[in-house]
C-alpha cells in the first residue's frame, strides 16, 4: 500500500509541477490549484480522512466521494476547453474572412 501511495503521491506533485510553471494562471486559479493539490495529498496520505468527510455527506465510502469529485471536475474542464476552443475557431474564422476580403480586393 506505501508503494502506491508514494506513486500517487509523486505523480501529483508532477503533476502540479507541470502545471503551475507552464501556464499563466490568475491568482485565483493558482489558489484553487494548491488548495487541490493539498486535498488530494492529504487523501492519498491518509485515505480514512476522505470517509469522514464522505460521511459528512451522506455518501458511503471516501472512494465514491474522491469519484464524483473527480468526475464533476472533468467535465468542468472538458466544458471549458471546448468554449475555449469554440472561441478560437471563432476569431480565427473572422482573420482569414478579413484576409480574404483584402486580398480579394487587391486582386481587383
Amino acid at each position: 500500500m506505501i508503494i502506491i501511495k508514494i506513486f500517487l503521491i509523486l505523480v501529483l506533485t508532477i503533476a502540479f509541477v507541470i502545471f503551475s510553471f507552464s501556464s499563466r494562471l490568475k491568482v485565483i486559479q493558482k489558489l484553487s490549484v494548491i488548495i487541490g493539490y493539498c486535498v488530494l495529498f492529504l487523501f492519498i496520505a491518509n485515505p480514512q480522512y476522505s470517509d469522514k468527510v464522505a460521511h459528512i455527506f451522506s455518501i458511503k465510502s471516501g472512494t465514491d466521494l474522491v469519484l464524483y469529485i473527480v468526475m464533476s471536475i472533468t467535465s468542468l474542464i472538458n466544458i471549458v476547453l471546448y468554449v475555449g476552443q469554440k472561441n478560437t475557431n471563432r476569431i480565427i474564422t473572422k482573420i482569414i474572412r478579413e484576409s480574404s476580403k483584402r486580398h480579394a480586393k487587391k486582386c481587383n
